[in-house]
């Protein structure tokens, strides 16, 4: 059988690619004319709607003039923050004094369900509060509420026994005006042994988790904003025995297995398609060749899901490149 060229096979194989493009009816794209992906990166990340990911995020409407968020942990009991439902002076941090006077009547609290505060179904009224011993609120930004009956179609979430670290990353979900916002692949910044803070966008209210961005599971709840646009959360691993004693008062037959229920969580829209980092939950928008699609920063130390590799990206404005994940 007589040889053929290397560049002659080269030529051939080429010309096949291109057949078998033209026979599927779709447009052949060289390699070469893809070229670096770039990526417009929203810093810090400022959040989508919910669509249904988080359902256990729920809505607390403070007496009707202001609006808070909580995570239900049972049927029963819902973690917001402290400063949502006490009466409080002076809550800058560090504390300079008492910042707590007293405790909201309870039935002002009402807990609605649903993807928009607008839209939210008032399912329960608190029937009872449980917060830290003393009067500050730095470092002790926490409560669970009592419910007066149950919400029992949605999946409680689980409250993780250790903290997150600086390095880590988490996913966090609050009310925003009428949206409930989802903010995926956020870093924490640091971290003290009550609190830690993470680059994400502004917040209302306050009492949004902070959850592991693989299980689920609750790690923080927002307090208040922080420097350099970002968020301060209260750690729930400093809190267990209160949560222990929420869950063993609550009349759920299920609260005592809360601390077993564990779900794999997923990215909540990498490869949907954007526009720009805005238009994401990580505030990553990649464009590669045709194709734009939300994607979320990566490096050695923080891989990509599958489907996805990590690649140089050049960014969209001025400015060094980036890494980020990009479809195989």
């Amino acid at each position: 059988m007589a040889s053929v060229s290397r560049s002659h096979a080269s030529s051939l194989a080429t010309s096949f690619v291109l057949l078998v493009a033209a026979c599927s009816g779709e447009t052949a794209v060289p390699l070469s004319a893809v070229g670096t992906p770039k990526i417009d990166q929203v810093e810090p990340v400022l959040g989508v709607p919910d669509r249904g990911d988080e359902p256990g995020v729920v809505a607390i409407d403070v007496a009707g003039v202001a609006l808070c968020s909580g995570a239900l942990l049972a049927s029963d009991v819902v973690l917001t923050a402290r400063h949502c439902v006490t009466i409080s002076v002076a809550p800058q941090c560090p504390a300079t004094g008492a910042q707590v006077v007293g405790l909201r009547p309870a039935d002002s609290l009402r807990i609605l369900v649903g993807d928009g505060a607008t839209i939210a179904e008032e399912r329960a009224l608190a029937r009872g509060i449980l917060v830290p011993p003393g009067d500050e609120i730095c470092g002790a930004d926490i409560a669970l509420l009592m419910l007066d009956r149950p919400i029992d179609d949605i999946q409680p979430l689980v409250v993780r026994a250790t903290g997150a670290a600086q390095g880590d990353h988490v996913r966090t979900v609050s009310f925003f005006g009428a949206e409930k916002l989802l903010r995926d692949h956020v870093p924490v910044l640091d971290t003290t042994p009550t609190e830690l803070r993470v680059a994400e966008g502004p917040c209302q209210g306050g009492g949004g988790p902070a959850l592991d961005e693989s299980t689920g599971e609750v790690v923080g709840v927002v307090s208040r904003a922080g420097p350099d646009a970002s968020n301060v959360y209260t750690r729930v691993d400093r809190f267990l025995s209160l949560i222990a004693r929420a869950l063993e008062e609550s009349a759920s037959a299920s609260a005592r297995r809360t601390y077993a229920k564990k779900r794999k969580r997923g990215p909540a829209d990498m490869g949907a398609n954007c526009s720009q980092g805005a238009d994401c939950a990580a505030g990553a928008c990649v464009t590669s060749g045709v194709r734009e699609y939300c994607s979320r920063r990566c490096s050695a130390h923080d891989r990509c899901p599958a489907r996805f590799r990590c690649g140089r990206c050049d960014v969209s404005q001025e400015g060094p490149a980036l890494w980020a994940c990009v479809e195989n």
